[in-house]
């Protein structure tokens, strides 16, 4: 399973000796000493506790990385190191000194070395060469999750075995460059740790941020630790798909929503929560990945009593909070090794610095940054360049413009198809004519244009029956919708042939476009949505779009083509339901009978009566649904069944309601409760609210005592690393 460690690189090599400090070596890294060689020869201050006492003493980790093949580490390699050591020693920094290096040390220069530091005033001096290193990487998968870059140069046959093998190497293959350039964060150490610790993690950031590059680390290092498979999946309606009692890993790609929050699918994923729950328990690992401002909105609608890691901030990684100093680091990676020829690394390298320092800075942008394709156009200029971070959509359309008609065909033919990717070879089909008859492109032209495209607006990735075409990163496909939104010839195209999933997340049929809405669709075109949407059931999906993005003449054809639903029933908990909804809807715009209603108003009777759903009370839809009157006599009748005596409704929800999750029923009675509180206290009640929560939280304290002790896998605190002075030396040999 060895490699050669030069293949690593100086910066990933320095991420690999921190994190073998840390997890071998029990010296957590704290800081970064200063250097004037960009950091190319890194030393790191630690500390360590000598045979295993409380006394913590100072250790300085000294890396020495080669380029040079069979390169051997000698004393006259490491005279200047000599000198600082004396005086780290001096400064009580030093009472314990290593040498981490790639290259090899034979055992006279291990004792000079040693000998040496020794009488400089360190107190004890180990080296530890590439062969030691490579054994460690070969013995530790914690080692290898910590610096994934490894992954892409190991023989993975001799550390993951079975079908994960053939999982492990299909998701390496659709990380690309990606995996070459990847650079371990705070976040992605967060994230490593929460996963390892309670199986669960949730990746939030905004497009390009590397969400999706770090669940495929993680995604790798469950594989690499045990886990038999992995599946990635964007909607609860895909959870069939996977066996979490064969400890299974589970990455959900935009578990909330690709674009906007989706009520509907938050209300479904409150319906699996106990699933995940004790899956995870039973030691599957899963990833939730999501954009900040969807997050926001989804966090106040799930049963958080039914999968309390949700509510936990160890779980919830921002991924886009990045250092200065990681901005450098990995805009350094894809300069250097994205395929820029010398000269433009050369008239980049002025600028990287001031780039680095911008927050705007995602490592998608820093990836295009090194893309000679997609620079081909760029002044290099500091309005151009600084534009071309603030702005990346519009960059990236101006790219996608410039392409020619068969570049803008191709991405046209991807954009089309589901987002597990358009087969290759292309095939003759409804999609591909649709295409060729808009564009004028030929179907010989299309492919060589993807093949030209590959690995910068297109990636050619392993599928399950064939390879097949992706967009390099979902903005692309964004930026293309956008310029989609500006064509009416583009829109016809777009509505004919996107995958129906897409145009129910992307597109409006109606005056006003809501957050996530890329294109608007004119009224001529409504027809053509309706027989799109037709051809598939009717699932919450589609609801949403009914119920969100459409005006009453698309939703009055809709129910004209579609007269099931108009026979829909309301459904419990009302607050949110897709089907509640889009009766909400249907009567909004006058298209439900006086029977139907009457029908409507006896289900929402007896959700409110009887199973004490409050939706009526705090969702305006369900309140669209009933007149005044029904509205003040279904309140009255509330107050008087659960809210006159709050002891009784206790005492009937602990002893007369049952489940097999008594803890997380409990919880949810208090969720309740609250909500009652909320709703309905007033100064004559608050007394009664206040014992009602009393007896609730006894009740739940009994049900954590009989709780069995939960075993969870650990792992130890991963020590942060502080940059030094000069951070910014990073780019010196970036023109190298």
């Amino acid at each position: 399973m060895g490699f050669d460690l030069r293949l690593l690189g100086w910066k990933a090599f320095q991420d690999l000796c921190a994190t073998v400090s840390a997890e071998v070596l029990e010296r957590p890294v704290q800081t970064f000493l200063p250097t004037r060689d960009g950091g190319r020869d890194g030393a790191f201050l630690g500390t360590w506790r000598p045979g295993g006492g409380a006394v913590r003493a100072k250790s300085t980790i000294q890396c020495k990385f080669s380029e040079q093949p069979g390169a051997k580490l000698s004393l006259s390699k490491l005279s200047s190191e000599l000198k600082k050591a004396a005086t780290l020693a001096k400064n009580g920094l030093a009472e314990d000194y290593v040498i981490l290096t790639n290259a090899g040390v034979t055992g006279l220069s291990d004792e000079r070395i040693c000998r040496a530091f020794e009488g400089a005033g360190v107190q004890t001096c180990q080296v530890f060469d590439g062969d030691w290193i490579l054994r460690q990487i070969r013995e530790r998968p914690r080692l290898r999750m910590m610096v994934p870059r490894v992954y892409g140069l190991l023989d993975l046959a001799g550390v993951i075995v079975g079908p994960a093998y053939d999982q492990a190497r299909a998701i390496i293959s659709s990380m690309g460059h990606d995996l070459g350039a990847f650079v371990p964060t705070a976040s992605h150490r967060k994230a490593v740790e929460a996963l390892g610790a309670h199986g669960f993690v949730l990746l939030v950031g905004d497009p390009a941020t590397g969400k999706s590059t770090i669940g495929a680390t993680l995604a790798l290092g469950a594989l690499d630790g045990g886990c038999t498979g992995a599946i990635r999946i964007s909607s609860p309606d895909l959870l069939h798909l996977w066996r979490p009692a064969e400890r299974q890993f589970l990455w959900v790609d935009d578990a909330f929503g690709p674009t906007q929050y989706e009520p509907a699918r938050v209300q479904r994923w409150n319906a699996e929560l106990p699933l995940l729950k004790a899956a995870v328990r039973d030691g599957a690992k899963v990833v939730f990945t999501t954009r900040n401002y969807i997050w926001e909105r989804a966090r106040q609608h799930l049963k958080l009593s039914a999968f309390a890691l949700l509510s936990e901030s160890q779980v919830v990684v921002d991924v886009q909070e990045l250092t200065s100093d990681e901005r450098a680091q990995i805009l350094y990676n894809h300069v250097r090794n994205g395929g820029q020829s010398r000269e433009m690394r050369r008239r980049l390298k002025p600028h990287l610095a001031r780039l680095a320092s911008n927050p705007a800075l995602t490592p998608e942008i820093a990836r295009r940054l090194g893309d000679p394709f997609i620079t081909a156009r760029l002044p290099i200029a500091a309005p151009a360049l600084d534009a071309f971070v603030n702005h990346p959509v519009e960059f990236l359309k101006e790219v996608i413009t410039n392409l020619g008609d068969a570049g803008r065909a191709a991405l046209a033919l991807v954009f089309m198809h589901p987002a597990s990717g358009l087969p290759s070879p292309i095939q003759r089909g409804e999609t591909l004519e649709t295409v060729t008859r808009l564009t004028g492109v030929e179907s010989a032209e299309i492919a060589r244009e993807l093949q030209a495209m590959n690995g910068s607006l297109t990636l050619l990735v392993p599928g399950p029956d064939s390879d097949r075409w992706v967009f390099r990163h979902p903005t692309i496909g964004d930026a293309f919708a956008d310029i989609v939104a500006n064509s009416q010839e583009l829109v016809e195209l777009y509505v004919a042939g996107a995958r129906l999933e897409r145009l129910m997340v992307e597109v409006t049929c109606g005056p006003h476009k809501p957050t996530g809405a890329k294109v608007r669709v004119p009224e001529h075109l409504y027809r053509n949505v309706i027989e799109r949407m037709s051809a598939e059931a009717f699932d919450d999906i589609q609801k949403g779009f009914l119920v969100s993005r459409c005006d009453a003449r698309f939703v009055a054809a809709f129910a004209d083509r579609r007269p099931e639903v108009l026979r829909l029933s309301p459904g419990t908990p009302m607050q949110g339901h897709s089907n509640t909804r889009v009766l909400s809807i249907l009567a909004h715009f006058g298209l439900l009978s006086e029977a139907k209603l009457a029908e409507v108003f006896a289900k929402i009777e007896e959700f409110t009566i009887v199973e004490m759903d409050t939706g009526l009370f705090n969702d305006e839809e369900v309140r669209r649904l009933v007149t005044d009157e029904q509205f003040t006599d279904l309140e009255t009748r509330f107050r008087a069944t659960w809210l006159d005596d709050l002891d009784d409704t206790v005492r009937n929800w602990r002893y007369n309601w049952f489940s097999s999750d008594p803890l997380g029923l409990a919880q949810s009675f208090k969720e309740d409760l609250s909500r009652l509180e909320r709703l309905f206290c007033t100064t004559s009640n608050a007394s009664a609210f206040i014992k009602a929560h009393d007896a609730l939280d006894d009740w739940i304290a009994e049900l954590e005592e009989e709780q069995p002790e939960q075993t969870l896998s650990t792992i130890g605190p991963v020590a942060a690393v502080e940059p030094g002075e000069g951070s910014t030396g990073i780019f010196e040999d970036i023109d190298a």
